[in-house]
């Protein structure tokens, strides 16, 4: 998941969908126009690049991920940007995570409370260290981004 599809699933889930499986086209309407409105309170950007089809598919695709589920709930509780975004660990690609606190193999769930939203990049690296070992070490996403190149 992208981090704009992150930020429309998390608008999607704010907003008034109304309800029922098969949605007339007004009903469609009136339901894109709610989640563009919490786009816009979410992101402050006014520009939508999503069409109604995208919000259809995405508001299915909640319903029926606990994945995605999970992932815009960590994102509504502590914020959709990556958390090592602007902690001197390198750039952010545009993938989004559920990383855990508490990392898998000692013992953490993924739950809203264990959880934060990590780029790929980040998460892929941090792999088994913990926050504070990640952030001590003396890696960076440079170092992938410089040996993907080579």
């Amino acid at each position: 998941m992208t981090e704009n599809e992150l930020h429309l699933c998390c608008a999607i889930r704010l907003a008034d969908l109304g309800g029922g499986d098969r949605p007339t086209s007004d009903q469609r309407r009136r339901a894109a126009l709610s989640v563009m409105a919490e786009w816009l309170t979410l992101t402050g950007d006014s520009l939508f690049p999503f069409t109604i089809d995208d919000i259809e598919r995405w508001s299915i695709a909640l319903r029926k991920s606990s994945d995605a589920k999970i992932k815009v709930d960590i994102a509504l509780a502590h914020g959709t940007e990556c958390y090592f975004k602007g902690r001197g660990k390198g750039p952010c690609c545009d993938e989004v995570e559920a990383g855990h606190v508490v990392q898998r193999c000692k013992g953490g769930p993924l739950t809203v409370e264990n959880g934060q939203i990590e780029c790929r990049a980040h998460n892929n690296q941090r792999r088994e260290m913990s926050i504070e070992d990640y952030m001590k070490s003396n890696l960076t996403t440079h170092d992938n981004f410089a040996s993907q190149m080579s």
